[in-house]
């Protein structure tokens, strides 16, 4: 599975809603300041309401106080609480459709086939959401208003909760395109009547359902006998479990994808002497780059040795290889020319900056990596195979990753087009497809993002925005 958009409407500088289409590797380009990191922090702030359900988030576990979220009125455009957050994601499912068979048992399924000679499995491989949060003014607090379950790129269904309530309300937009067996066909009239008008659906003040619990239809303004005469629980269930496929399918498999999901900062700790490796790694210590060094201490040999590699001759040929230093204090490292073990404070920034990078790309359990400045200390020939590094980890081979990178650095930008480029001419060409650009820039005070993809002839298919490239020629010429 792959998220193949994200939505963001009045969060931080992004005031206008936007679409951004991302693919396994995307690169966020701009200046500083341009609103690059927003992105990244939506996908984090995502987590938050989705996963933790606190659209109000302080902080965030992902990041823990490294990173100051400050909650809903220091995240809402302007800072102004009377605008409404919008935040959606398009996923992939095509490669991960189990979770739309997990709405009921195994004697529900049986009960249903056995009365109705229907499967109630029903899926799309283009599911999408959409969810608003808003400021509740009478509580004091954020919630989420609305949640808009997509399928196909259309609409299917819509919760809602108004301020100060404590009931959701349901709305069913466009069932005729859910792809659903004979019998619930025939309840397509009936249904679209039906939710025309809002039907309770459960008590709580937040539109967000919980996706480990199918819907309820206990209240609906027609009589599952009228439907199915025959038997009409085994009509209701099989509406509850299809109806639920579509609607909280899609976050069931979210979570299940920001479960996966580090993020990386800026500027990464150099361990020191006294360092520690914590064996149950804590997802905040990504930021600072610490969990790299955990993770690298408890891992398999199986990691070590792809995270060796990668510092060997084939790409950086750093001379340095890392293994676990005695007595339990951490990582160190050996230079190869002489034998000599060095402390990762004993070498250059950049082969430290650059670790924590290389041990998530190459951990199997981690699905997202986000990163701000991956390049940061790096030599331009190191900074280009960052680049191959990334995309040679989202294949199907490796698990299919996503890389989300803030990025100033042209040279890895330049190895991503020349790789599309020469795959060209090989037996399996390099999808341009695999690759996405973000071009980020402050236009009268606001965020404005604009989508730069990749030709299959590894070329820009929109010209460049003013900067970058363009300042570098105006330096050489």
């Amino acid at each position: 599975m792959k998220i193949k958009s994200i939505t963001i409407q009045n969060f931080k500088g992004i005031r206008r809603k936007a679409v951004i289409p991302l693919a396994p590797v995307t690169m966020l380009f701009g200046a500083n300041s341009s609103g690059k990191s927003s992105i990244l922090h939506a996908l984090i702030y995502l987590f938050e309401v989705v996963v933790n359900r606190n659209p109000d988030p302080e902080y965030s576990i992902i990041t823990g106080e490294h990173l100051y979220l400050g909650g809903f009125k220091e995240l809402v455009f302007g800072k102004d609480i009377n605008n409404t957050i919008t935040l959606g994601l398009d996923l992939d499912t095509s490669d991960d459709l189990d979770v739309f068979d997990e709405f009921m048992s195994e004697v529900e399924r049986s009960f249903v086939e056995d009365n109705t000679g229907l499967y109630p499995d029903s899926q799309t491989d283009n599911p999408s959401f959409e969810l608003d949060i808003a400021w509740n003014d009478l509580d004091n607090k954020a919630f989420v208003s609305e949640y808009r379950a997509f399928v196909y790129g259309r609409p299917f269904m819509t919760l809602r909760v108004e301020k100060g309530q404590k009931s959701v309300n349901v709305t069913l937009a466009d069932m005729t395109h859910w792809p659903v067996a004979d019998i619930f066909q025939e309840l397509v009239e009936e249904v679209k009547t039906g939710f025309l008008l809002p039907i309770p659906l459960h008590k709580g003040d937040t539109a967000l359902p919980d996706p480990s619990h199918r819907l309820n239809l206990d209240f609906v303004p027609w009589s599952w006998s009228d439907i199915y005469e025959v038997h009409p629980l085994a009509a209701k269930v099989f509406a509850e479990v299809s109806l639920s496929q579509g609607l909280l399918g899609p976050l069931r498999l979210l979570q299940k994808m920001l479960a996966s999901l580090v993020h990386i900062g800026p500027l990464r700790v150099v361990p020191n002497r006294s360092f520690v490796a914590k064996r149950d790694v804590n997802r905040a210590r990504w930021y600072d780059g610490q969990a790299g060094w955990d993770s690298f201490y408890h891992g398999s040999i199986w990691l070590k040795q792809l995270v060796n590699k990668w510092y060997g001759e084939e790409h950086f040929n750093s001379n340095y290889q890392f293994f676990n230093a005695p007595l339990g204090y951490g990582v160190a490292l050996t230079d190869t020319r002489n034998s000599h073990s060095l402390l990762p404070s004993q070498v250059g920034a950049g082969i430290s900056q650059v670790f924590p990078f290389i041990v998530a790309s190459m951990k199997t359990d981690v699905g997202i990596v986000s990163i701000e400045q991956p390049e940061l200390h790096l030599h331009p020939a190191w900074q280009v195979e960052l680049t191959d590094l990334m995309l040679t980890q989202t294949n199907e081979q490796s698990a299919g990753k996503q890389f989300f990178v803030e990025t100033h650095s042209e040279h890895m930008v330049l190895r991503l087009l020349k790789r599309i480029r020469e795959s060209q001419d090989g037996d399996q060409p390099l999808d341009n497809k695999q690759a996405q650009i973000i071009f980020c820039e402050i236009y009268e005070g606001e965020t404005r993002l604009r989508a730069i993809g990749i030709t299959s002839d590894g070329d820009f298919d929109t010209p460049w925005p003013n900067g970058f490239f363009e300042e570098r020629n105006k330096e050489l010429f």
